[in-house]
């Protein structure tokens, strides 16, 4: 690969990503220290996780297998030019629980997972119609916040929680 820098997000728990641009060839662990210190006990992960949507509908509470990444690796083995995303997060999962008509499903995503992904997830899990099922989005609890499908549930968990919670519910569109 040509030594030309790569422009990519990096996330970090309840903040707004930054762009971030590096040499193919410098660590991932020499990027985050550019970045601020580096937290003990923090989790990596690269790319973005769509693992939710190969689960069939059937199973319940299940979880995410997305691995954290090595960081002592390079922008270049790490494919950060495909990817494109590195996710810091203290959360190796983020539970998430979606309520609609009365019921929970629950699963613990990857922070790297978009609401999107959540909300497809929740549509499948919940057996909505699919000729129906773009009318719906996932709304915070407890609020009329609909985040938009491209934002990671990583960057939505705020303080110390690993959890977010979510009503599915159908989309208000505007008239006139």
């Amino acid at each position: 690969m040509e030594n030309v820098a790569i422009e990519h997000f990096h996330h970090r728990q309840g903040g707004k990503p930054t762009v971030v641009s590096a040499a193919p060839a410098d660590t991932l662990r020499e990027v985050l220290i550019r970045l601020g210190p580096l937290e003990e006990g923090i989790f990596v992960f690269v790319g973005e996780c769509d693992y939710a949507l190969k689960e069939s509908a059937d199973v319940e509470d299940g979880a995410d297998e997305h691995e954290p990444v090595d960081i002592d690796l390079t922008l270049e083995v790490l494919e950060i030019v495909r990817h494109r995303h590195v996710h810091v997060h203290k959360c190796r999962h983020i539970g998430v629980e979606v309520n609609f008509n009365g019921k929970p499903k629950r699963h613990k995503f990857s922070p790297n997972a978009t609401v999107g992904v959540a909300t497809d997830w929740a549509r499948k899990k919940f057996r909505v119609d699919p000729a129906l099922a773009a009318e719906y989005v996932l709304q915070l609890c407890h609020s009329t916040v609909q985040p938009r499908s491209d934002e990671h549930l990583g960057d939505l968990v705020k303080g110390e929680a690993c959890s977010l919670g979510f009503d599915l519910v159908k989309e208000v569109t505007p008239k006139g």
